[in-house]
Protein backbone atom coordinates (compact mmCIF):
# COMPACT_ATOMS: atom_id res chain seq x y z
CA UNK A 1 0.00 0.00 0.00
CA UNK A 2 1.41 3.56 -0.65
CA UNK A 3 2.10 6.19 1.57
CA UNK A 4 -1.04 8.82 0.25
CA UNK A 5 -3.69 5.35 0.30
CA UNK A 6 -2.05 4.98 4.47
CA UNK A 7 -2.16 8.87 5.04
CA UNK A 8 -5.65 8.78 3.53
CA UNK A 9 -7.06 6.17 5.42
CA UNK A 10 -5.53 7.65 8.78
CA UNK A 11 -7.08 11.24 8.37
CA UNK A 12 -10.57 9.38 7.70
CA UNK A 13 -10.00 7.08 10.92
CA UNK A 14 -10.09 3.69 9.06
CA UNK A 15 -7.87 2.02 10.67
CA UNK A 16 -9.53 -1.15 10.20
CA UNK A 17 -9.69 -1.39 6.56
CA UNK A 18 -6.05 -0.21 6.39
CA UNK A 19 -5.12 -3.40 8.61
CA UNK A 20 -6.63 -5.40 6.04
CA UNK A 21 -6.31 -3.82 2.87
CA UNK A 22 -3.61 -5.56 1.44
CA UNK A 23 -5.06 -9.32 2.29
CA UNK A 24 -8.30 -7.82 0.45
CA UNK A 25 -6.54 -6.73 -2.23
CA UNK A 26 -4.88 -9.96 -2.83
CA UNK A 27 -8.50 -12.08 -2.43
CA UNK A 28 -10.55 -9.54 -4.73
CA UNK A 29 -7.71 -10.39 -7.34
CA UNK A 30 -7.59 -14.27 -6.95
CA UNK A 31 -11.66 -14.85 -6.67
CA UNK A 32 -12.01 -11.80 -9.41
CA UNK A 33 -14.25 -10.30 -6.86
CA UNK A 34 -16.75 -7.19 -8.40
CA UNK A 35 -16.12 -4.04 -7.19
CA UNK A 36 -19.08 -4.19 -5.14
CA UNK A 37 -18.13 -7.27 -3.78
CA UNK A 38 -14.54 -6.13 -2.31
CA UNK A 39 -16.29 -2.96 -1.71
CA UNK A 40 -18.25 -4.63 0.67
CA UNK A 41 -15.85 -7.02 2.70
CA UNK A 42 -13.83 -3.88 3.63
CA UNK A 43 -16.17 -2.28 4.68
CA UNK A 44 -17.55 -5.25 6.83
CA UNK A 45 -13.79 -5.40 8.01
CA UNK A 46 -13.77 -1.56 9.37
CA UNK A 47 -17.48 -2.06 10.74
CA UNK A 48 -16.13 -5.33 12.55
CA UNK A 49 -13.11 -3.61 14.47
CA UNK A 50 -15.14 -0.80 15.25
CA UNK A 51 -17.88 -3.15 16.97
CA UNK A 52 -14.73 -4.90 18.35
CA UNK A 53 -13.64 -1.40 19.89
CA UNK A 54 -17.19 -0.58 21.10
CA UNK A 55 -17.16 -3.32 23.11
CA UNK A 56 -13.86 -3.46 24.98
CA UNK A 57 -14.69 0.46 25.50
CA UNK A 58 -17.89 -0.97 27.15
CA UNK A 59 -16.52 -3.29 29.14
CA UNK A 60 -13.52 -0.73 30.32
CA UNK A 61 -16.20 1.85 31.30
CA UNK A 62 -18.06 -1.37 33.05
CA UNK A 63 -15.30 -1.64 35.13
CA UNK A 64 -16.09 -5.81 36.24
CA UNK A 65 -14.45 -7.30 38.77
CA UNK A 66 -13.98 -10.63 36.51
CA UNK A 67 -14.70 -11.47 32.81
CA UNK A 68 -16.43 -14.49 32.24
CA UNK A 69 -17.60 -15.49 28.66
CA UNK A 70 -21.20 -16.87 28.34
CA UNK A 71 -19.88 -20.03 27.91
CA UNK A 72 -18.45 -20.18 31.37
CA UNK A 73 -21.26 -19.55 33.26
CA UNK A 74 -22.71 -21.99 35.47
CA UNK A 75 -26.62 -21.26 35.14
CA UNK A 76 -27.82 -23.63 37.25
CA UNK A 77 -25.91 -22.14 40.47
CA UNK A 78 -27.34 -18.45 38.93
CA UNK A 79 -31.16 -19.84 37.82
CA UNK A 80 -34.00 -18.95 40.19
CA UNK A 81 -36.88 -20.60 40.50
Amino acid sequence: MNDRLQTSLKQLRLSGLADTLEVRLHEAATHQLSHAEFLELILQDELLVRNERLIGRRVKVAQFRELKALDNFDYVQHCVM
